[in-house]
């Protein structure tokens, strides 16, 4: 492919020129005004337009939609490469999505999307990132660094693009403050992760914690430091270090007064659009306005003192919308005193040398990757023509912008590939905590730092694992054992050729039996209750009898994706509960 005729931005902080570029086989192959070609290569008429390199985002939540909806990875995904950011690091995965989540982007067929920088996750009990009720499983935690030392290799074992640490327990003002991570283990963390070739990129919030983080020696210290003017002791620290700083401004940016242009918005998704008329008006706290002033100024002060910036956008959260979270974070750049050309070398090759251990993309350079997007007009100049992507290509692929932009806005939730279930889904036939299906069950609990507890434990030699639960001092406290039908859960099952699911158990209390569906809600989730005995004994639940408290919902029983066992009680009780058996039942 010959690119022709297009200025051409490279990313290195060069001035733009019209120029040739050549890709051959995903890669950049050469590029200047007398470039050579095959008579046969296909030529691409770049007049009028400017070439760039992908964008990055460095912050992401893919599984989250932004606004009210079911997780939609795909069309996520579709977010990012229709604005022309082609590869982004997802901090929403658990170890054991990690895998099947791959598979379904560098299969053959697969589906298109960003490429993906998948991080384990890490943080401190009581801290941010363990509140939310999801377990240990989906953010380690430790208080030491030789705990840190213990839980690293776990970590490794996944094969993660990248560490997350929620290292700093500031609630952004409007919350007391959570537990922090010291210097000691966050340092430990970075020693085991740069041995293995993974970066470490923080969440923290605080001046003092940025100050932690960037002694500890992390790669970026990201989401923003909102409690203090950035001072020059911590701007020492992290030139010493090698410290990069990520601002996620736009999640800070007070929404109920923001204005999207009709480029801004004519990108968005239907559901987007609907969202952003909604978050208008409303009052503006103050804590919001002064973080927000801080936030921008710090920009300024780090500019100054040459501190390397990327782009984050923590997309996903509420009203940072997938794709447009990271070209406006660049815009919002361009008004806190970086240039156009400035703010796109921080979302190219800046952000590329914060996690790319190969040095293969984030500039147009011979023998980069062929990640590449063509602009209308000239953004290193205007930053708003940023919004006007025209084509763009990944590893040398054009990807199918008009495909990509129908698929997303198409009103039902994507298509997963299917497992058809077989029957057994917990046998004791394994002696590796697993079940019959290959998936790790995990404890979750109501959200809130007093939440309940619930202790998993799965004796050799077949016998039945025991659970036992404290329940905390959350208004509703409830605790959940999850079995994953497929590895994440990603993919989604098929039980239709089933009546329902069976137990044998052995216990007290009044439990339920709640089907995770993929494309419902978890409040639409379809759920039976059953009460165990004294003696282990079998209860079957066929699927007639489970039901959701919303009136819509409908359970298709080939968008499965986990069973969970459920029991709520009053704060202070304990409950356990013997399981030996779980399976799928046909009459």
């Amino acid at each position: 492919m010959l690119i022709e005729g297009a200025r051409v931005f490279d990313g290195t902080g060069a001035k733009a020129r019209v120029a040739k570029v050549l890709v051959r086989d995903g890669r950049i192959v050469a590029i200047g005004p007398d470039v050579e070609a095959p008579t046969d290569v296909e030529r691409v008429d770049g007049r009028g337009k400017t070439l760039i390199p992908g964008l990055f985002d460095l912050h992401t939540h893919t599984r989250s939609p932004a606004y009210q909806a079911p997780e939609d990875l795909p069309k996520a995904w579709a977010g990012y490469l229709l604005n022309g950011v082609t590869t982004i690091n997802d901090f929403s995965v658990s170890g054991e999505m990690i895998a099947p989540i791959r598979a379904l982007v560098e299969k053959p067929g697969g589906f298109w999307a960003p490429h993906l920088n998948q991080a384990i996750r890490f943080g401190v009990p009581g801290g941010h990132g363990t509140e939310y009720g999801w377990g240990s499983f989906f953010t380690m935690q430790t208080t030491t660094a030789r705990a840190a030392h213990f839980l690293m290799p776990r970590a490794l074992s996944y094969d993660p693009d990248l560490i997350k640490v929620f290292a700093d327990g500031w609630r952004y003002g409007r919350d007391p403050d959570v537990m922090s991570m010291n210097e000691h283990t966050l340092s430990a963390i970075v020693k085991d992760a740069h041995a293995a070739g993974k970066p470490v990129i923080t969440h923290t919030v605080t001046l003092e914690g940025a100050k932690v983080a960037a002694a500890a020696g992390v790669d970026a210290v990201g989401h923003g430091v909102g409690d203090a003017l950035i001072d020059d002791e911590l701007i020492k620290l992290m030139r010493r270090k090698g410290t990069a700083y990520i601002a996620t401004l736009v999640v800070y940016e007070p929404q109920q007064e923001r204005v999207l242009s009709a480029a801004e918005l004519d990108g968005l998704d239907a559901g987007e659009r609907a969202d952003e008329v909604n978050r208008r008006g409303g009052p503006i706290r103050e804590y919001d306005t002064k973080r927000w002033k801080i936030m921008r100024e710090n920009i300024g002060r780090l500019k100054k003192a040459n501190i390397p910036i990327g782009i984050g956008s923590d997309a996903g959260i509420g009203g940072v919308y997938h794709g447009h979270g990271a070209v406006r974070e660049i815009w919002w750049l361009a008004q806190l005193g970086l240039s156009p050309a400035e703010a796109l070398v921080a979302a190219t090759k800046t952000s590329a040398e914060i996690i790319d251990k190969d040095g293969d993309r984030g500039t147009i350079e011979p023998g980069k990757r062929a990640d590449l997007v063509l602009v209308d007009g000239s953004p290193d100049k205007d930053i708003d023509d940023i919004w006007k992507v025209a084509r763009v290509w990944q590893d040398g692929r054009e990807v199918p912008l008009a495909e990509l932009r129908a698929m997303r806005d198409r009103p039902e939730t994507s298509a997963m590939p299917v497992e058809p279930m077989t029957g057994p889904v917990l046998s004791q036939a394994r002696e590796d905590g697993r079940t019959d299906l290959d998936t790790l069950p995990v404890a979750t609990t109501d959200p809130g730092i007093d939440h309940s507890h619930l202790i998993a434990v799965d004796k050799p030699g077949g016998k039945p694992v025991f659970l036992a639960a404290q329940m905390g001092a959350s208004p509703r406290p409830y605790v959940q054992w999850v079995l994953p039908l497929t590895r994440g859960p990603i993919n989604v099952a098929d039980a239709s050729g089933f009546t329902g699911v069976e137990l044998i158990v052995r216990g007290e209390g009044d439990y339920r039996m709640v089907i995770e569906s993929y494309g419902l809600d978890g409040s639409e989730w379809f759920a039976a209750p059953f009460a165990p005995k004294e003696e282990a004994h079998a209860i079957r639940l066929p699927f007639e009898r489970f039901r959701s408290r919303s009136k819509e919902a409908v359970l298709d029983l080939k968008q499965l994706r986990a069973l969970r066992v459920h029991l709520a009680g009053k704060t202070g009780e304990t409950a356990s509960l013997e399981v030996d058996t779980i399976r799928f039942y046909r009459d």
